[in-house]
């Protein structure tokens, strides 16, 4: 599986030109260039490199993926920037996304301290959660179309 999302980030790496990143005021390129990448390896499958809902896996679901790039639209022109936060750390539950036990993309985002040592994912700290998931919300928000 991680080989799999590691090809498609790489075979999608062209496709960079083609996602509209807007300037954010408060977010930095670097942070929206992180984003980006783990918007390629955990939402990508589902959503499409674009956002648009997409994704190659997207023809296998029952309901089809969220266009992220009209939240904004969507909500009065207003980014849901605390709603688009819960629902990738899973406080806020969606089907398509899995239980909060077993989330599709897994341990990515969730805070594990290093206290067991036969987990298979390296430990990350709250605040390394809290930067990729800020990252991800970042980038989202940046190609909200207009």
């Amino acid at each position: 599986m991680l080989a799999f999302g590691v090809l498609s980030v790489m075979l999608a790496a062209p496709a960079h030109a083609q996602t509209g990143v807007a300037k954010v005021p408060g977010a930095n390129s670097a942070q929206i260039s992180q984003g980006e990448l783990e918007f390629r390896l955990y939402c990508a499958e589902c959503h499409g490199i674009g956002a648009t809902g997409d994704g190659p896996v997207a023809r296998a679901l029952r309901k089809r993926p969220a266009n992220l790039r009209l939240l904004a639209r969507a909500h009065g022109g207003v980014f849901p920037q605390d709603e688009v936060r819960d629902f990738i750390d899973g406080t806020r539950d969606i089907a398509a996304h899995g239980s909060r036990e077993m989330p599709i993309w897994g341990l990515a985002f969730q805070h594990r301290p290093d206290t067991n040592r036969n987990n298979p994912a390296p430990p990350l700290s709250e605040a390394e959660v809290n930067g990729k998931i800020d990252a991800l919300v970042e980038y989202i928000k940046s190609i909200q179309s207009q």
